[in-house]
């Protein structure tokens, strides 16, 4: 996947680690019934959920995934500056502060204004400043690979995301009073969730996976990254005068159904690629990483594939939130679930061992995670996705509740298993004898491989 030698991105480590708690701290909420189908999604216990989920989770995952893997996909390395961790810093808090105001919304606090306020200008300085900088990378090294600018895609998204973000975050508190504004807010949601989660989080995933996953198959390149690339353009562009049309209801409504129609056909050409892969692949055994996406590339087809009738046809409000669940939790959180029970452990092996590999015996990448464990809890967590989500189009409280409490017992199990793979607890303790160095939990020391010394 990457050359012996390559940098490792410092603090991956750190976004992957506050990523996964976010999701954990999301499910807790969903199991202790802050939100059920018999609730509004735009209640403030349901946008801390719905945020933590999505900044927290999703959007920390792509982030840190991409501060390691951008620069594969470019030959380039990014900028020597902290911007990373001061993007993290300013994320975390800038969250924090936003799960904050909701809950003094929720309680009818003046001092909700200020809070959200200072949310907004943290989080959106912080995304945009960590964006400006991928983007940069990305755009000088586009022609190194074709996935380049899927993730480019997804990176405007992901600025046009915060864009809206920030300015709800100060109309619901309350800041800004103006008609105009507040009518412009309520209308203009689903786009928000839109760029989103079909803009940002899965075009990242997309370009990220065109590199890595014909990699880890040892599999021929996919070759539709440029048709993905004018079809998710024109969706995106589709989809932005929606929002800016809002005042047109008519118009909006054409826009957004062509935007629809985009991403479907967007999806559907990417999936093909990806059968292609799988179906050409010269590792006839499939690792844990590459069999434990099927169902989230499963879930994407099926997600995408029902949403579309569902828009167009006007489904109810419980319709279009479970194939949205599907969506979130199927397709983006499964896979990123998924690629983490390779990334992790890859990116622990090549800072612990990659300098002595050659000079003395060293463990296998497949030592470092208990597979077998990890695809039952990863397995049990798509199940209670799919049970979570049905339980939603049924409006059955107790059954979501129930759902959500075996999802988030399988995530936890994965984060546990993730961390012993981290801490190298698997690995027999003969192969971590002197010169070696357990790396640290959250963050690479070994920036390029060779932290650990001579071996001998």
């Amino acid at each position: 996947m990457m050359p012996m030698g390559t940098s490792l991105s410092r603090w991956t480590m750190s976004y992957f680690g506050a990523a996964l708690l976010f999701l954990l701290l999301a499910e807790c909420f969903l199991s202790a019934g802050g939100w059920l189908p018999s609730v509004d999604v735009a209640e403030p216990r349901a946008l801390m959920i719905v945020h933590s989920i999505t900044i927290g989770w999703l959007g920390m995952l792509m982030i840190g995934a991409l501060l390691q893997f951008a620069p594969v996909l470019t030959g380039l390395s990014l900028p020597t500056s902290h911007f990373d961790i001061l993007g993290l810093i300013g994320l975390v808090v800038g969250l924090g502060l936003l799960l904050f105001g909701f809950h003094l919304i929720d309680k009818g606090s003046n001092a909700a204004g200020p809070v959200m306020g200072a949310a907004a200008l943290l989080l959106f300085v912080s995304i945009l400043s960590v964006s400006m900088v991928l983007a940069s990378l990305l755009w000088r090294g586009r022609d190194a690979h074709p996935a380049s600018g899927l993730v480019l895609i997804g990176i405007g998204c992901l600025a046009m995301t915060a864009a809206f973000g920030a300015l709800f975050a100060v109309t619901i508190s309350g800041s800004i009073a103006i008609p105009s504004v507040v009518q412009f807010v309520s209308s203009a949601v689903p786009y928000h969730a839109s760029l989103g989660l079909a803009g940002w989080t899965t075009f990242a995933a997309i370009g990220v996976s065109y590199k890595l996953l014909p990699m880890f198959l040892l599999s021929h390149d996919m070759k539709k990254a440029p048709f993905l690339a004018r079809t998710g353009s024109i969706g995106i562009a589709l989809l932005g005068t929606a929002a800016f049309s809002l005042f047109w209801p008519e118009a909006a409504y054409l826009c957004f159904l062509a935007a629809s129609l985009m991403f479907g056909l967007t999806i559907f050409a990417y999936l093909n690629e990806l059968y292609l892969a799988y179906r050409w692949r010269r590792r006839k055994s499939l690792e844990l990483n590459t069999s434990g996406s099927l169902p989230a590339f499963a879930l994407l087809a099926v997600s995408v594939a029902l949403l579309l009738p569902a828009i167009a046809l006007g489904a109810g409000p419980h319709a279009i939130a479970a194939l949205v669940y599907l969506f979130v939790f199927g397709w983006l959180s499964g896979l990123g679930l998924a690629q983490l029970l390779k990334i992790v452990p890859f990116l622990t092996w090549i800072e612990a061992f990659g300098p002595l590999l050659g000079r003395r015996p060293t463990p296998r990448l497949a030592d470092l995670v208990n597979s077998r464990r990890s695809a039952v809890w990863l397995g049990t967590f798509y199940v209670a996705v799919v049970a979570a989500a049905s339980a939603i189009a049924l409006e059955s409280d107790l059954a979501f509740r129930a759902a959500a409490i075996l999802q988030t017992m399988s995530t936890a199990a994965l984060l546990w298993e993730l961390a012993l793979a981290r801490s190298l607890a698997n690995v027999d303790a003969n192969t971590k004898r002197h010169p070696f160095e357990q790396p640290a939990f959250f963050f690479a020391a070994n920036k390029k491989g060779h932290a650990n010394g001579p071996a001998s």
